[in-house]
């Protein structure tokens, strides 16, 4: 036997109390050790106890650890309706007396509580709320949560799980010097999907995640740049874990019948909302974590940039040719060259040689029909005449010896440091809100919140954010710090365009999805991660059309994926390199501006799902499965993906001219293609052959979709506010649907002539 380590595993129930607000349940920890060679756990309980099988001709002599006790705690609370918080700690843990706010993910403790009752069993404790029962196994420790109406398990701890000598491979839940784990057991036919934006398929069985912010320079590198810890299981519940710390998510990697959750604290924080489909489980969870304002009707335009425009000259140019080419555009985005000192340093000083009068050039861009966004991210050169001032008062990030942090794992061009802004210091969040005024003030509409993933690991933040925090909750500081400037200065709903996240980070909007490769696997990996991050971080995310960087982009994948970027719920094409649609040939530029105009057509229906999204908490780009949870293949699609509802999108991932065949999965019903009528009866695969200038989208068979028309005076959003929206139905049994919500946010009732399809 190896030398006893110091893991303890949670072993048994001692007391159980009530109060008012909630349940707290008294644990004994007991070291545990491992049989060296011979996976399992044994800790110093009697072998019977432990379910040895002792009579196992191989089994190895065995010498118990010692049987010393440490007190842990399981407090238990209801905050919501089929909504659990199970707080698991060492008693005394701060977490165990806070509300579920310090870390300012949850911005509401409580939406509706729930009382809770206890009724102690000789084998469990049952911990009762609504239509939920906790049953705490008393010893072992375990969790078995089952929905009451139904009787069905919903989650449950993976102490059943053992090897050959009946040694337990999954404890419930266990800390050692790394952190503490949770333990569940996968179902035989449960699928778990979530944590984040992830690039990989949106099933996440057999995958292996480490959920830390990361600068991953692009989508095929296995890191993420906002991972989330909340997850949906099929089985009927979402999870989420409220913490900054990295989580490590092993879902059926290391054992395939178990999902574990290690993380790097001495503490576990879980949420589990019930419910019948990861749409009211997603209500539930924005419930505590708060829900984004529908961005202005023009953020759902499109928005043209590169890495880099040099010049404001070179940007109205830009914004001409748009308009000769009669490309309706709203947005045109500014990256570094707007600062004098511009790699890696937002210090807030404009560039006066290269973009002249900042005012001026916003009111040029306005009277071409565009609004200007303006990159920025959270750190500072040292060669920047501000830093001084920044280091002197204080506002930027020491380490934990008291040193001047540096950002990591982002390299510099220089080689110099560069330091980052404090935001839990509030003179400092409140000094980088003010640089920001001006720009708001001259016009500036939205600001990209580039980077923000390079917070070293051994920080002391002024507020004592624990180190083994800080990392991960930085992007969410610092993309709330931009967006409540915005709303203060300009009394208008904020807008960001952030790269990095966490749990959280879905009220700023809107998020893209980071550095994409201009290749197939780019643009399928953009996909899938946009698909994965809706399920845990619901609201407003979008990507790069064309892809940021790699090999020369072809004219046709240009072509398709900005067909792909044309139903997506924001639409920006940037890029190293132009990505401008007339520069890739007059076919490019003449199918693009098609699907462009379809975009704008769809305005009205864009912003009913916008609508609908921010008020529920919902994704606006919807795997199938969230509309479809019970179809088993519907859950598992990645390569396509609802708008809202009602559309279902099937871009085509290819970089050739030439027809392609593809396949797709189409969910239950009548499913009709918005451009030609043609009928697809689901559930079931079809294969169509798709020339350039076409992609599959498909109408819900009673849907009624607003439109507007667009022709080539149409250069803005701007232009459509006021124009009548026409309404169009699909299928025989489509509703009179005549009442929708308006561009001011009111309700309208569209009448006139309804066009009918199918």
């Amino acid at each position: 036997m190896t030398d006893p380590s110091p893991t303890l595993l949670l072993r048994r129930v001692r007391a159980t109390a009530a109060d008012a607000a909630g349940v707290t349940l008294d644990l004994d920890a007991l070291p545990g050790v491992q049989l060296g060679v011979m996976p399992g756990w044994l800790t110093g309980e009697p072998l019977a106890a432990q379910g040895v099988e002792t009579e196992m001709p191989n089994l190895p002599t065995i010498d118990l650890p010692p049987a010393d006790v440490t007190p842990w705690v399981l407090r238990v609370t209801a905050p919501q309706p089929d909504c659990l918080r199970l707080v698991l700690a060492p008693a005394g843990h701060p977490d165990l007396v806070d509300d579920g706010t310090g870390r300012g993910i949850v911005v509401d403790p409580a939406p509706a509580p729930v009382a809770l009752g206890a009724e102690e069993a000789e084998a469990h404790v049952a911990v009762t709320a609504g239509h939920l029962s906790l049953e705490v196994g008393r010893a072992p420790f375990t969790l078995l949560l089952r929905d009451t109406r139904t009787g069905a398990v919903v989650l449950r701890t993976s102490d059943r799980l053992r090897q050959v000598a009946g040694l337990l491979t999954a404890p419930s839940a266990l800390t050692d010097g790394e952190g503490t784990t949770l333990n569940l057991e996968l179902g035989p036919d449960e699928d778990i999907l979530g944590f984040g934006e992830q690039f990989g398929r949106l099933v996440k069985n057999g995958q292996l995640l480490r959920l830390r912010s990361e600068d991953a320079c692009g989508t095929g590198t296995g890191l993420a740049y906002k991972p989330v810890p909340v997850w949906h299981s099929s089985r009927g519940y979402t999870g989420f874990v409220n913490t900054g710390a990295v989580v490590t998510a092993d879902v059926g990697h290391s054992r395939p019948s178990v999902l574990s959750l290690g993380v790097a604290g001495d503490a576990v924080d879980l949420y589990v909302m019930t419910g019948p489909d990861p749409a009211a489980r997603l209500s539930a969870y924005t419930a505590l974590t708060g829900r984004p304002d529908v961005p202005a009707p023009w953020a759902f335009g499109y928005w043209m940039g590169r890495c880099r425009y040099h010049s404001s000259a070179e940007m109205l140019e830009v914004a001409r040719t748009m308009r000769e080419h009669e490309v309706p555009a709203d947005v045109l985005h500014l990256d570094p060259d707007w600062l004098v000192v511009d790699r890696l340093n937002t210090d807030f000083i404009w560039n006066t040689e290269r973009f002249g009068d900042r005012k001026q050039f916003v009111t040029d861009l306005a009277d071409e029909g565009f609004r200007l966004s303006v990159w920025e991210l959270p750190y500072l050169d040292p060669a920047s005449p501000v830093f001084e001032h920044a280091e002197r008062e204080g506002y930027l990030v020491r380490r934990t010896d008291g040193s001047l942090a540096g950002i990591q794992k982002t390299p510099t061009p220089d080689g110099r440091m560069r330091a980052l802004l404090d935001f839990t210091n509030p003179d400092a969040r409140r000094w980088w809100q003010e640089q920001h005024r001006a720009f708001l003030d001259d016009g500036v509409a939205v600001f990209k919140t580039d980077f923000g993933e390079a917070l070293p690991d051994d920080v002391a933040l002024f507020d004592g954010t624990p180190a083994n925090e800080a990392h991960n909750l930085y992007p969410l500081r610092y993309n709330g710090a931009v967006s409540d400037a915005i709303r203060e200065f300009t009394g208008r709903t904020p807008l960001v365009w952030g790269r990095s996240g966490w749990a959280g980070s879905h009220r700023y909007p809107g998020q893209w999805g980071g550095d994409a490769e201009s290749t197939v696997a780019g643009m399928q990996a953009t996909v899938r991660g946009g698909l994965s991050y809706a399920m845990s971080a619901p609201g407003f995310w979008s990507h790069d059309i064309g892809g940021f960087f790699g090999p020369e982009l072809t004219p046709a994948l240009y072509v398709r994926w900005t067909q792909l970027g044309a139903l997506s719920p924001l639409m920006r094409a940037h890029g190293l390199r132009p990505r401008e649609p007339w520069a890739f040939g007059a076919d490019a530029l003449g199918i693009c501006r098609d699907w462009v105009r379809l975009r704008y057509s769809l305005l009205p229906y864009l912003w009913q799902v916008a609508v609908e999204s921010a008020t529920n908490g919902w994704p606006v780009m919807r795997p199938l499965g969230f509309h479809f949870p019970l179809d088993r293949v519907a859950r598992t699609v990645d390569d396509s993906f609802l708008l809202g509802s009602d559309l279902l999108v099937v871009p085509v991932f290819d970089d050739a001219d030439a027809p392609v065949e593809r396949t797709f999965y189409v969910p239950e019903g009548e499913w009709f293609d918005l451009q030609d009528d043609t009928c697809f009866v689901g559930p079931g695969f079809h294969t169509v052959t798709v020339p350039l200038d076409r992609v599959p989208v498909l109408v819900r068979a009673g849907a009624v979709l607003p439109r507007v028309d667009v022709d080539p005076s149409v250069r803005s959003t701007d232009d459509l506010l006021d124009r009548p929206w026409r309404l169009h139905a699909y299928g025989s049994a489509a509703a009179e649907r005549r009442s929708f919500v308006g561009f001011d946010a009111q309700p309208c009732t569209v009448d006139g002539e309804v066009v009918r399809h199918g």
